[in-house]
C-alpha cells in the first residue's frame, strides 16, 4: 500500500509549546518540526482517538475493539464557572491530563451505571448500557 505524499512519522522525540502558548513544537524521527495551531489542537487529539481506535480494529481485525488508555489518578470537580457541569480528570502515565465535562443532570444514571458496572449493584446485566 502506497501512502499519499506525505512525510512519515513513527517516533515523537518531544514536543513543547511555544513560549505564547500558540503552537505546539512536535520532534518527529526527521529533522523538520511539525507546529500544530492552538486552533485545531482539539479537532486534533478527537481525530488521533479516533484514528487510533480505527487502526486497532483493522489490523485486529475486530470490530468490537475499543480504544482505552491507561489511567493512573482520577478527580473529580466542579465547573469552576459555577455553571451546571462536573469535569472528570484523568491523570494518564507520565503526568499528562485530560478532562471531560458532562451535565450535572447525568450524575444519577452514571453511578447507577458505575454501580452495576463494579457489581455494587445488581440488575440483569451490563450488556444493554449505551452512552448517554
Amino acid at each position: 500500500m502506497s501512502l499519499p505524499l506525505a512525510f512519515a512519522i513513527d517516533s515523537l522525540h518531544g514536543f513543547e509549546l511555544t513560549e505564547d502558548g500558540q503552537y505546539l513544537m512536535l520532534k518527529g524521527n526527521r529533522s523538520d518540526r511539525i507546529a500544530v495551531h492552538c486552533s485545531v489542537m482539539h479537532e486534533l487529539l478527537a481525530a488521533l482517538s479516533n484514528a487510533i481506535g480505527s487502526s486497532e480494529r483493522i489490523r485486529r481485525k475486530r470490530n468490537s475493539v475499543k480504544f482505552a488508555m491507561p489511567c493512573e489518578a482520577w478527580a473529580l470537580g466542579k465547573d469552576a464557572g459555577g455553571g451546571p457541569y462536573l469535569i472528570f480528570t484523568f491523570r494518564l502515565p507520565g503526568g499528562a491530563e485530560l478532562s471531560f465535562q458532562m451535565h450535572r443532570s447525568q450524575a444519577a444514571h452514571m453511578t447507577q451505571v458505575l454501580a452495576l458496572a463494579t457489581g455494587l449493584a445488581k440488575a440483569g446485566g451490563i450488556a444493554g448500557l449505551r452512552l448517554q
